[in-house]
């Protein structure tokens, strides 16, 4: 989609003409993306016969699940602002060779925002360098700690595209872009306290988007659309948008599959899982270990040790690579019954 430059006389009548009646939200693109590949994947799923196979794939419908799911919880704030909002949700765009996914671009009559969501389980510290780390804790105690992608410079990434592509297009010339990282988890923890500035204004909670919106609506812009005018530019936005379907899930993309970045898989794992007492874990994978000894006319023991089962209790894998690390968990236990050990210490059985 070309962008068609006026004459001067056109724009001076169009501006005449134009008005703000706009009062509330309005969706011009809503995410399909999402949609369509974890119907891919429930296709292959009905298809698929090996279970190291099915696995895989119903963890992939599940970590998208729960990306979509943050988005969608962002989605509702925006469209509950009572602003005068334009929303695109899920955009993906191509540029001099350069790509960008868009969880939400939105227009509004100051300045353009581009809002990339966050959806993981723990907490979220930003140190005085900028960098993002995620704790996960149990009770006192720390449980898993790990580095991550700063989602800024994810952002940033974005942000360069699409002003490069509109400029480029004499689609702007002054309009600015702003933008904005949110994280879609209610119980999730923000500490910014030793955060750069320029960091800790645009990194927030969902439920805080329309506080941030708001802010900076009351800057000084040298732009002001009317409705018209926001029209025009939310449908040359959607008009640059392409369908990328066919994008598979990788381990390596987790929850985001169009991300530019790949973000460690132990970094995206939204399992959000029920925390266990050692006393209740425990009896969980007693259980088991007796019930697969029953199965397999083995001695419990042979399953695993009592000295595994401790080590199990301690560390608490919750992926197959953390398992590795358990003395006594080889690769053939790994592939005989790794999965459900992670499971059951995640919560999820």
């Amino acid at each position: 989609m070309s962008f068609i430059k006026k004459s001067f006389l056109s724009r001076v009548v169009e501006v005449l003409k134009d008005k703000e009646e706009l009062k509330s939200p309005v969706v011009i693109k809503h995410g399909t993306s999402m949609d369509a590949e974890i119907t891919r994947l429930q296709t292959e799923l009905a298809e698929e016969q090996l279970d190291m196979n099915r696995k895989k794939i119903e963890e992939n419908i599940k970590l998208l699940k729960i990306g979509k799911a943050g988005e969608q919880s962002l989605l509702f704030e925006l469209m509950n602002s009572f602003l005068p909002l334009l929303i695109l949700h899920d955009v993906y765009i191509e540029h001099k060779g350069l790509t960008a996914q868009l969880d939400f671009v939105v227009v509004t009559r100051q300045f353009f925002l581009v809002i990339e969501v966050k959806k993981y389980y723990g907490n979220i510290t930003v140190n005085d360098k900028g960098e993002f780390i995620r704790t996960v804790n149990r009770g006192s105690r720390t449980v898993f700690k790990e580095g991550m992608y700063s989602p800024i410079r994810q952002v940033e990434r974005q942000v360069e595209v699409l002003q490069s592509l509109l400029v480029d297009h004499d689609v702007i010339t002054k309009t600015p872009i702003r933008y904005a990282v949110a994280f879609a988890n209610e119980k999730t923890v923000i500490d910014l306290k030793k955060a750069p500035k320029e960091i800790e204004d645009k990194v927030f909670r969902s439920d805080g988007i329309v506080s941030f919106i708001k802010a900076e609506l009351e800057k000084n812009s040298p732009v002001h659309f009317k409705d018209g005018k926001m029209q025009e530019l939310a449908a040359y936005i959607h008009g640059q948008h392409i369908d990328k379907h066919s994008i598979e899930v990788s381990e390596e993309q987790a929850v985001s599959f169009y991300q530019e970045e790949e973000v460690p898989v132990a970094a995206t794992l939204e399992q959000e899982p029920v925390l266990l007492s050692d006393e209740e874990l425990e009896l969980k994978l007693k259980k088991f270990r007796k019930k697969l000894a029953d199965e397999t006319e083995r001695k419990a023991f042979h399953i695993f040790t009592n000295k595994t089962l401790d080590s199990l209790i301690e560390m608490r894998p919750t992926t197959l690579e953390a398992l590795r690390k358990v003395e006594g968990i080889g690769d053939k236990k790994q592939e005989e019954f790794g999965a459900e050990l992670v499971a059951i210490i995640g919560g999820s059985e």
